[in-house]
């Protein structure tokens, strides 16, 4: 799918420290598609090492606090929308967030001690206002890189000692204009997925090697984990006719207990289901499919778009996914459904009009970054953007702080 092609050259070998967050999978998935960039086309040029910043700076309270966001968000949508939209631009209320600290900042300071790293990546918001404390007390000189995992422009990722942002679109980079970051220190790199993305797949090999029909259309259902599959959604699914006609894959992540009823569903369902719990070649799963039902994460949809899977985007929560699909809506490489019926009606229409489908992949085809070198290039290369810096802080500061 993409040129083959040697890895940029850098200036003298990198040492990346990655620190990312397991609060959703994005940020994790991030830093890993970093690391393995940077193993298998910058061999010793750039050393990555991955760190969950939450789990490095506050290991007791990690889990329990990860339990209880993920928990809220769930429950209270409407609530972290607000709060979301509060303090999307850099004001009173957000300052106020950003400047309390739930955890210490010495393990960063131990582990930046440690490892000397000559770059730092945050793709974790938490872990970018650390790095950027830590440079405002003159404890860190290597350069700050943020990789923003969504396409949005929220306070919580913009702090005023980061070197270079890498933003997912030409639309995430307008926005971040908009609250004040320097063009200079913006790079559009598209947000960083897995190579293993970037590969060429033959789908009727790959249904072949998963034992389904190569003939019907397929359709893929992933975010079992974040209340996707909701039994309604299946139920009004079932009863369309025309939706014997598809075979459907269900990917249920660690979600047990969702395999387990689903399973139990499957066995009476006239549907062509097959259900998975955790599968580690997502690629190869997006790779024989002819439409994804999701919710509408930054990196799950980077994935697809990169595969050129088109995209059904299912109930997006307020907030972030909100930001991502209105970007997805534009580019022309997803739709979206608010309701059970509403996903029932738009499947109606790919089934009848399939070129629908294919008018999608296309204007995937032209949204995709073309190779995933583009943000390691620009990590390895931070330097520059460091030593600029110092020129832009001042106005920076001015813009941001009211």
């Amino acid at each position: 799918m993409f040129e083959r092609m040697e890895a940029p050259s850098t200036p003298g070998r990198a040492k990346v420290l990655v620190l990312s967050g397991s609060i959703g999978h994005g940020h994790m998935q991030t830093a890993q598609a970093i690391k393995e960039t940077a193993e298998r086309w910058y061999g010793t040029e750039a050393d990555v090492h991955v760190v969950d910043y939450m789990e490095q700076v506050s290991p007791h309270l990690h889990s329990v606090g990860t339990y209880c966001f993920v928990q809220w968000v769930k429950l209270f949508p409407s609530m972290y929308g607000y709060l979301f939209n509060m303090t999307r631009k850099d004001r009173k209320l957000a300052q106020l967030l950003k400047g309390v600290r739930f955890t210490s900042l010495r393990p960063l300071i131990k582990l930046v001690e440690q490892m000397k790293p000559t770059v730092i990546v945050s793709t974790f918001p938490a872990a970018s206002a650390a790095v950027s404390k830590l440079k405002e007390r003159g404890m860190i000189d290597c350069p700050a890189v943020t990789v923003i995992t969504d396409h949005t422009d929220h306070s919580f990722w913009l702090h005023p000692y980061t070197d270079l942002y890498l933003a997912g679109s030409e639309d995430a980079k307008t926005q971040l204009i908009e609250q004040g970051v320097p063009q200079s220190r913006i790079q559009v790199t598209g947000i960083p997925v897995r190579p293993a993305f970037y590969e060429s797949y033959s789908k009727t090999e790959l249904r072949k090697k998963y034992e389904l029909d190569s003939s019907k259309l397929t359709v893929l259902l992933m975010g079992g984990g974040c209340g996707l599959m909701d039994p309604s959604m299946l139920d009004v699914i079932e009863q369309a006719g025309w939706a014997q006609d598809m075979q459907f894959i269900i990917i249920c992540g660690s979600n047990d207990k969702l395999r387990s009823q689903l399973e139990r569903w499957a066995e009476s369902s006239p549907l062509h289901v097959r259900i998975e719990g955790y599968v580690k070649p997502v690629h190869e799963y997006m790779a024989m499919s002819d439409l994804m039902i999701t919710k509408s994460g930054g990196v799950t949809t980077s994935e697809a778009v990169v595969q050129q899977l088109p995209l059904l985007v299912y109930k997006p929560l307020p907030g972030q996914e909100q930001d991502n699909i209105r970007y997805l809506l534009r580019s022309g490489v997803a739709c979206c459904a608010e309701d059970a019926e509403e996903l029932v009606a738009q499947l109606s229409i790919f089934s009848r009009h399939p070129e629908t489908l294919q008018w999608m992949r296309e204007r995937a085809q032209e949204e995709a970054p073309r190779s995933p070198f583009h943000a390691m290039d620009a990590i390895v290369n931070a330097q520059r953007y460091s030593l600029s810096r110092r020129h832009t802080m001042d106005q920076w500061l001015n813009e941001t702080i009211v």
